[in-house]
């Protein structure tokens, strides 16, 4: 609320519908990522990239869709603490906002490794 009393938000979104929104939103896009990698990269670990020119693009759109991802995350973990408030012990607070993190930092460096894997393999810079 403003100092003259006007909302600055809408009630149409409620809390908790937006972190099922939020939740659902992250939970496709990482499954999307995860089977386009899945799809893409084959079995054998010391195959030497020969399935790189045949499935770039679709290594490449997961690698682009990990960042709305976590956005997405990012999102459904905010809500969630919005919604807790007051009643949400610091202990808890500091751990799920830190496995959060946790978690995001690690897809973003897979991400990083993915793309500089290709990169190398495929020639490019």
């Amino acid at each position: 609320m403003t100092s003259n009393g006007a909302k600055l938000t809408n009630d149409h979104l409620k809390t908790p519908r937006a972190a099922a929104f939020a939740g659902i939103i992250f939970s496709a896009l990482l499954f999307v990522v995860l089977g386009l990698m899945r799809r893409s990269v084959p079995f054998d670990p010391l195959d030497g990239g020969a399935w790189l020119p045949e499935n770039a693009k679709y290594v490449t759109l997961a690698m682009n869709l990990v960042p709305f991802a976590g956005i997405a995350f990012l999102w459904f973990v905010g809500v969630l603490r919005d919604k807790l408030g007051p009643r949400e012990d610091q202990f808890f607070a500091t751990v799920f906002l830190g496995s959060g993190l946790l978690l995001l930092s690690m897809a973003v460096r897979r991400r990083c490794g993915y793309r500089r894997d290709c990169h190398r393999i495929s020639g490019d810079a």
